[in-house]
């Protein structure tokens, strides 16, 4: 979208102090296999994912970026952290569990459905979680 993101290259500090998440990454294939007998389908994209999620002091402490205009302690999980995408993937997964036909692939949602009324449901049922949850949605999408 053109807009400016920070992306902080943490492979020779924090990374190197971060156990590898051993949340395993769905695979592509395995997703659009469960999507099952949908015939209609909806997509949501979440705006900047991991920068949605809040940490606590010490890892806001450890995620500090440095740069010429002074140090900036960031207290929402960064890009470029090791372990964010597992994180995030199974906040996700633990989040949306329970509402069939929804599929979380990182900051993407796909929703299927049989009928237009079924997705409705299931997009209304999204929709509530993410607002529970405090997490938005990118518009333009």
């Amino acid at each position: 979208d053109g807009s400016i993101r920070i992306c902080a290259d943490y492979k020779t500090t924090l990374n190197r102090a971060l156990q590898h998440s051993a949340y395993p990454v769905p695979v592509v294939q395995h997703l659009l296999h469960s999507l099952g007998q949908g015939t209609i389908f909806a997509k949501l994209d979440l705006a900047q994912a991991y920068q949605q999620l809040p940490v606590d002091d010490e890892t806001a402490e450890a995620q500090t970026i440095v740069t010429h205009r002074g140090a900036f302690k960031c207290k929402r999980l960064q890009f470029g952290v090791s372990i964010a995408p597992g994180l995030f993937q199974s906040i996700m997964e633990r989040l949306l569990q329970d509402i069939p036909g929804v599929i979380p692939y990182f900051d993407d949602v796909i929703i299927s459905a049989s009928t237009k009324e079924e997705l409705w449901g299931r997009l209304r049922a999204v929709l509530s979680r993410f607002q529970e949850a405090g997490l938005k949605l990118k518009k333009e999408k």
